[in-house]
C-alpha cells in the first residue's frame, strides 16, 4: 500500500474522531467559528443561515466518504459497504447524542450525515474515474 493511501486513512481516522467528538461533546463551543463558512453556503444555496448546521453535518460527513475512499477504507468486501456504513456511523451518533440527555437527536442531522457520506464517496469515486481517462485515455 502507498504512502499516499496510508496518508488519506489517517485523514480519515483523523477525521472520524473529530466528528465523534463533535457529536458526542456536550457543547462544542471550540467549533461555533467553524460553523460561520456553513451558515454562508446555507445562506447562499438555500437562502436561510439557520441551515448552517444541516450543512456542516453534509461537508463533514462527505469530507469521511470522500477520505474513506482514497484512502480505500474497506468495512466489508463489498465496494459500496463503506457508504452504507459511514451512514449508519452517523445515524448511530445521532442515536448516541439523543441518549447523552443534554442535546437532542434530529432526523435531520442523521439524514444530513447521510446524504453527505453517499455524496463524498461518490463523489470520489467519479473524480478518480475522469482523472484516470484523463492519464491514461483509451486508445481509439
Amino acid at each position: 500500500m502507498g504512502r499516499v493511501y496510508l496518508w488519506m486513512r489517517a485523514a480519515f481516522a483523523a477525521l472520524a474522531a473529530l466528528v465523534t467528538w463533535l457529536t458526542l461533546t456536550a457543547n462544542p463551543d471550540s467549533a461555533e467559528s467553524g460553523f460561520a463558512l456553513a451558515r454562508a453556503i446555507a445562506a447562499f444555496v438555500f437562502a436561510d443561515p439557520a441551515l448552517g448546521d444541516k450543512v456542516a453535518h453534509f461537508l463533514a460527513y462527505a469530507a469521511l466518504g470522500a477520505f474513506a475512499f482514497w484512502g480505500r477504507v474497506r468495512f466489508a468486501a463489498a465496494p459500496w459497504a463503506t457508504p452504507v456504513a459511514l451512514v449508519a456511523y452517523g445515524g448511530g451518533l445521532e442515536l448516541l447524542q439523543g441518549l447523552g440527555g443534554v442535546r437532542a437527536a434530529e432526523i435531520a442531522d442523521a439524514v444530513a450525515n447521510g446524504l453527505g457520506a453517499a455524496a463524498g464517496f461518490a463523489g470520489a469515486l467519479l473524480a478518480a474515474r475522469v482523472v484516470s481517462r484523463v492519464v491514461s485515455p483509451r486508445a481509439a
